[in-house]
């Protein structure tokens, strides 16, 4: 749960805002060997296959994070694609790899699951639990497990989220460590690698994953910094992660040059329209602008840029 501490809050599809109460990473992209070239539920999706491996079970439902990664994957595409059509795409996948008992009660996990994620969104806006420290951050750990329990039972908190509560303590832990003022680096580091010793040697090979994307992303961050050229950077990212992997980067960078390039030029617009217009004819010209500039799914994305 930790990993939605510290993303952004300002999403304006509630999805979105429930998922800005994350910190630990979205399972790894699928390996590239792996990837077949077939239409994708969504544009962001282009060049991964669904997370959450749900088929080894043979065909009974297994309530475990495998199911949720599922959810997520698809639940990403907010703003891109209807609810509606994201519940479908996930009925059609539980109705494809499980029997058809298993995948009824899956499909009630998940409407749970999005009920669970629209109380999260109003949690965000509490301020009672704001902040970084980390009294406040257990404190909001504690509500969102409150939370959970109003949707979940028991026996299904425990299948489906028992792994994210022993991350997020581990996390917690870390921080403790980070900001203890009394500790050198040296003693820091012993005490992060006695925690480190605690995790599964699946979790320590996630880890190592993890620290692995993070340094390419500040690599790359300091490298454009610098002022580095598209092919500097796709250089660094194919030494990385391969080049069909630093291919695809390229196209997701030029896609957020364009949708940032395309949010510029309409918030200039807007702000032009409130100068020039009268309070009464300011929503009507706004609302011309967005049509003429955003399909009614891209406008659904307009709140967090405005």
């Amino acid at each position: 749960m930790l990993r939605w501490i510290f993303a952004a809050m300002a999403a304006t599809v509630f999805l979105v805002a429930a998922a800005a109460w994350s910190l630990k990473p979205a399972p790894a992209a699928a390996p590239v060997a792996a990837i077949q070239a077939k239409p994708t539920f969504a544009p962001s999706l282009f060049g991964t296959l669904p997370d959450g491996d749900i088929e080894p079970a043979k065909g009974e439902l297994q309530l475990n994070q495998a199911l949720l990664r599922r959810f997520d994957y698809y639940l990403a595409t907010v703003g891109e694609r209807s609810l509606s059509d994201i519940m479908a795409q996930i009925g059609q996948d539980l109705d494809r790899e499980l029997k058809p008992v298993a995948a009824k009660e899956a499909k009630r996990i998940l409407a749970q699951y999005i009920q669970f994620k629209r109380a999260l969104s109003e949690l965000a806006n509490n301020p009672a639990i704001a902040g970084q420290s980390i009294a406040t951050m257990r404190l909001r750990l504690a509500a969102i497990q409150n939370t959970r329990s109003r949707f979940f039972n028991r026996a299904e908190i425990s299948a489906l989220f028992a792994s994210d509560d022993q991350q997020d303590e581990l996390l917690l832990d870390r921080l403790v460590i980070n900001q203890d003022t009394q500790l050198n680096a040296t003693q820091k580091a012993q005490k992060q690698a006695a925690l480190d010793a605690k995790l599964s040697p699946a979790e320590q090979q996630a880890r190592a994953g993890l620290i692995a994307h993070l340094s390419l992303a500040a690599n790359v961050q300091s490298a454009r910094s610098q002022g580095a050229t598209a092919n500097q950077l796709h250089a660094l990212r194919s030494a990385s992660v391969g080049e069909q992997a630093a291919d695809r980067l390229a196209a997701l960078d030029q896609e957020e040059n364009q949708w940032q390039a395309k949010i510029d030029r309409y918030l200039i617009a807007k702000a032009n329209a409130i100068h020039a217009l009268p309070n009464t004819e300011q929503n009507t010209a706004i609302q011309k602008l967005r049509d003429a500039n955003f399909s009614p799914l891209e406008q659904k994305r307009l709140g967090a840029f405005e």
